[in-house]
């Protein structure tokens, strides 16, 4: 029996390649679409999975609420005091650690080899914790002492070319706890294996916190920067350990809070580490130090897996289509079955079982498809996917299970179908079901309802980025290059020899240094008023060299002096009616000093932020001890020119330092990365989508051309023209996919409209974006179908009616 139904099974098949094709080729693009979207969603869902504590380790949050607004912020970090006062007042705590890293790089030296290093600062318990594995060196020993350092095995093997290289010994000329430590070079006592993928933690270097400790040792309580992570007992109370944090900090920062006249309330939470990598709490743009890297957002893993489900939907609805659709030419061969004995449970399992041939088919492509896709996908959605790290048994089950129900939802109705004609009715031509028609036509509508939302959030999406593209950022970002000095070093000397280099050179048109903004906003006072203001340090240069736009006032006016320039929306929000002359009290972190700056400028609102924010308050000062920071204006018509000279002039004023830039445009283009990913994937699922459409068209055109075959010929011996015929029959779907227009466009809409909510500035979704998106669909269905309608009305009719 197995052996008929297989040479029956593969006769069919020969017979009808078209058809084959078209199912099996369209459902492996959908197999491999979901296959690649489990496997993102996975990894997503994965990181941190590997530590053998995962489940005991939190790390301390920080919200903040205003007590006169009532806005909360929460953000998982603290500051320094907090880890050690909590785990030796709350005895559910095990162990602890703190992490300071992400965004912080520094130059490290071997010899004549200087490289610029991801830090990340922690305690020695930090692999007493967290199971990262150890290549050479002892997991409890490494960061014993205060010049120990571990390196990660791609480092090692950069600057020795090996990993075998405990006790050998780096420096690090610009750091001031180097400085303070006597410049004892550092040793490196272990050498960690090649961090997870799925990790939210990693370093290039790993250092004793107490090493940094030496320069800056933190013993305030008010505001959060760094990663404290906890080990707590098992069947913990985590309201109960939050509240003792609570009442610690109730305790020592009170002194502290009275002080400084602090506003927000500050309370403690804890978050568990697998919950990290989605939630990362993170409510600006820019600088991170809490140790974490590789931050996502659910939304993004939870949409490709279901826009990755609309596509296997697609898939799944043509298998449908195309077997319903050609039930009728089979009728026949149904007929004579049931008349030479098969019962209709043998003639269903014989179709579910050639729908299980074409699955099985199918779904082993898709494994081959998305194996070949794979680094193409890894390239864009910025991941480090392997098949063998992700691909496990669990997963190879729910890929059978996948498998199953698909054969189950797309053969089973049309094996019922086939199964259920009158052998008496079907060798007459009398079988004409019209339930198999209506239920064509409403997956055809949910197809193209699917294409339709795709296509309208890859138009929003162009648009909204080219909006970004195109927006007047209030500054001119073109050909400013943005560099820096790094570390503890003078910056004054090289400062002045680059600025009268420079200024020797016509490819260069002006450089300005600085600092940069910082994190938060921070409390500024005008008189009684208080305002949340963001500051930047910069000096007299940097206006011109940005090309900023001064609507009152001046420019500063001498080096160093206490003066600010401020934007509009700090003089709205401060509700100064004539803010020139004004003076402001800054925050003594930022102003080194308790006297007021003078308001001498205000310039034009500009985006110092990426788009997702509404601009804020902000205030530029001189700061009076200089900071790394470079902007250098070059020529565009001599950028290689002018891109080498400066290379070597920074060199020569500060030798032995690492020299990277970047242009601006490429920064604030970073701010949008993930967005410029996610248009890409979009498009690419719009095009699939739109392809998987046509294959099912296609094919159905084909079918219902071919079951009008007699119909089309009795109307051409009638008169009918070819574009009467073709009309007609492009008629019948071009009423689907107009359908399809409608229930998709309210969808789109209302999906789009959330996702440009996160911007505080972004374009309207117009009438014509669902003009062009139901135009490319109506335009795609018109050319699918008529290359068959055409073909079908330019049929000789003597051969259409030969039989009759």
């Amino acid at each position: 029996m197995p052996v008929n139904f297989l040479k029956t099974a593969f006769r069919h098949f020969a017979q009808n390649k078209l058809y084959v094709v078209l199912n099996v080729f369209g459902l492996a693009i959908g197999v491999s679409c979901l296959l690649l979207a489990i496997l993102y969603w996975k990894m997503e869902y994965s990181f941190d999975s590997f530590h053998s504590k995962k489940d005991q380790i939190f790390r301390i949050t920080t919200t903040l609420t205003a007590r006169e607004t009532g806005e909360r912020s929460t953000t998982g970090e603290t500051r320094q005091v907090q880890g050690p006062a909590f785990k030796s007042a709350v005895p559910e705590i095990l162990e602890m650690t703190r992490l300071l890293g992400g965004d912080i790089f520094g130059d490290v030296r071997h010899e004549n080899t200087v490289l610029n290093l991801q830090m990340l600062f922690v305690d020695e318990s930090f692999f007493e914790i967290f199971d990262f594995e150890l290549l050479h060196g002892n997991r409890t020993e490494v960061l014993k002492e205060i010049n120990s350092v571990v390196l990660s095995e791609e480092t090692a093997m950069r600057f020795f070319n090996s990993t075998d290289v405990v006790g050998k010994l780096l420096f690090l000329d610009a750091d001031p706890s180097a400085e303070k430590l006597g410049k004892k070079p550092m040793t490196v006592a272990g050498v960690a294996k090649k961090l997870p993928s799925n990790s939210s933690i990693g370093f290039d270097i790993l250092m004793p916190l107490k090493f940094m400790q030496l320069s800056f040792e933190d013993p305030n309580w008010l505001g959060a920067y760094l990663g404290t992570f906890v080990v707590l007992k098992e069947n913990t109370d985590l309201q109960t350990v939050a509240q003792k944090f609570n009442q610690i900090h109730n305790q020592f920062a009170a002194p502290e809070i009275a002080a400084e006249g602090f506003d927000p309330q500050q309370v403690y939470g804890l978050q568990p580490l697998a919950d990290i990598h989605l939630n990362s709490f993170s409510n600006h743009d820019g600088w991170n130090e809490n140790g974490t890297l590789n931050t996502s957002q659910p939304i993004y893993s939870n949409l490709f897996l279901g826009i990755a489900f609309f596509i296997f939907g697609l898939a799944s609805i043509n298998f449908v289509n195309i077997s319903i659709a050609g039930s009728l030419k089979r009728a026949k061969e149904v007929g004579i079955r049931k008349i030479n004995g098969s019962s209709r449970r043998g003639i269903l399992l014989h179709f579910l079982g050639e729908s299980a041939l074409l699955c099985g088919f199918a779904f082993g492509l898709a494994l081959v498809f998305a194996d070949l896709v794979l680094p193409a996908f890894n390239n864009l959605a910025d991941t480090k996917i392997t098949l063998a790290e992700v691909f496990d048994w669990k997963l190879a089950v729910g890929f059978f299970v996948v498998l199953c129900l698909n054969i189950l939802l797309s053969g089973f109705y049309p094996a019922i179908l086939l199964s259920n004609f009158k052998p008496t009715e079907t060798l007459y031509n009398r079988n004409r079901p019209i339930g198999q028609r209506r239920l064509g036509k409403i997956l055809v509508v949910v197809q193209f309802s699917l294409a339709v939302i795709l296509m309208l959030a890859t138009v929003v999406f162009y648009a909204q980025m080219e909006f970004i593209r195109s927006k007047n950022l209030g500054f001119d970002p073109s050909f400013v290059l943005h560099t820096g000095i790094s570390g503890d070093r003078d910056y004054e000397t090289p400062q002045k020899f680059l600025k009268n280099e420079v200024a020797k050179y016509p490819f260069f048109e002006g450089i300005a240094f600085g600092g940069g903004f910082g994190n938060d906003l921070m409390e500024t006072k005008i008189g009684d008023k208080k305002v949340l203001a963001a500051y930047f340090s910069t000096d007299q240069n940097y206006l011109s060299v940005l090309g900023h736009e001064l609507i009152f006032g001046k420019n500063f006016t001498k080096e160093n002096s206490r003066e600010i320039i401020v934007n509009q929306a700090f003089v709205r929000e401060s509700g100064l009616e004539n803010p020139l002359g004004q003076f402001v009290q800054l925050n003594p972190d930022y102003s080194h000093g308790s006297a007021p700056f003078q308001i001498v400028g205000v310039i034009k609102d500009y985006h110092f932020e990426s788009l997702r924010h509404k601009i804020q308050p902000m205030v530029m000062y001189q700061n009076v001890h200089n900071t790394g920071g470079i902007w250098l204006k070059i020529n565009k018509l001599h950028t290689q020119s002018a891109l080498k000279t400066f290379e070597k002039l920074y060199r020569e004023a500060v030798p032995g330092a690492v020299y990277n830039y970047d242009f601006l445009d490429d920064l604030n283009a970073k701010n949008y990365a993930r967005e410029l990913r996610w248009q890409k994937i979009i498009t690419i699922f719009a095009v699939i989508s739109l392809l998987i459409c046509c294959l099912g068209l296609f094919g159905l055109a084909h079918l219902n051309a071919g079951q009008r075959t007699k119909e089309i010929g009795i109307r051409k011996i009638l008169g009918a023209s070819v574009a009467s015929i073709s009309n007609l029959l492009v008629g019948d779907f071009l009423k689907l996919v107009i359908i399809s227009i409608f229930v998709g466009s309210p969808l789109a809409f209302y999906f789009m409209k959330k996702w440009l909510s996160d911007f505080a500035y972004r374009v309207d979704i117009q009438w014509w974006m669902f003009v062009l998106a139901g135009a490319a669909a109506v335009g795609i269905a018109i050319l699918t179908v008529s290359l068959q309608s055409v073909k079908a009305a330019l049929a000789n009719p003597v051969k259409s009616l030969r039989s009759e």
